[in-house]
């Protein structure tokens, strides 16, 4: 399904270009929506997760023998016992893209690099409300996803997703020894499973 940004997605493009509210143009408009569509030639969105137990501890919890030391996630899965993991990409051949842009044309490989950015994200939100979120038990609901680098969770425990996932045999996502992902335009995240009260 080919991918059409919003008018918020274009904005957010914007914005992780760093131009202002007021530095805003069509010019720059046209240069976002064009690599939004350039980006549809290189990218191969793939995703894997799974639900898992939790067990929580004071200021953490610990799922499939991995201790996640982080008041955030003990907050956000404090309304239930599981949790989703989870692990997205799009691709080395993106990565290779936004580079090749950014050597040609400094301009266009920032805004290809923030489109990319945007475009993970909305592979996500999707993913999660076709294919996660159909998963779930009748009355049962997902919190925010939360991913590591935010607030007080730690990168590291991107090592952690990656492995309980398998994500690297599965979708080619590993890690470097500085924490980055690889492919770059990949996330990794947390997200609750609470049950609505009645």
């Amino acid at each position: 399904m080919k991918f059409t940004p919003t008018d918020k997605q274009i904005t957010d493009a914007l914005r992780y270009m760093r131009v202002p509210p007021e530095g805003r143009n069509d010019e720059l408009v046209r240069t976002v929506i064009e690599a939004f569509g350039r980006l549809e030639g290189y990218v191969t969105p793939r995703c894997v997760w799974g639900r898992f137990h939790v067990i929580h501890f004071d200021g953490g919890l610990e799922l499939e023998g991995a201790y996640i030391y982080s008041n955030d996630i003990a907050r956000l899965t404090s309304r239930g016992n599981d949790c989703i993991l989870l692990a997205a990409t799009l691709g080395h051949e993106t990565d290779r893209q936004i580079t090749i842009a950014q050597n040609r044309n400094m301009l266009d490989g920032i805004a290809l690099d923030a489109c990319a950015s945007v475009r993970i994200d909305a592979y996500i939100d999707q993913f999660m409300k076709s294919e996660i979120a159909p998963s779930l038990h009748e009355g049962e609901r997902l919190t925010h996803r939360f991913s590591p680098g935010y607030g007080d969770l730690k990168m590291e425990v991107t090592e952690d997703i990656i492995t309980i996932l398998n994500a690297t045999k599965r979708i080619g996502l590993g890690v470097t020894r500085s924490m980055m992902m690889s492919p770059v335009k990949s996330v990794t995240a947390i997200a609750g499973v609470f049950r609505k009260p009645d």
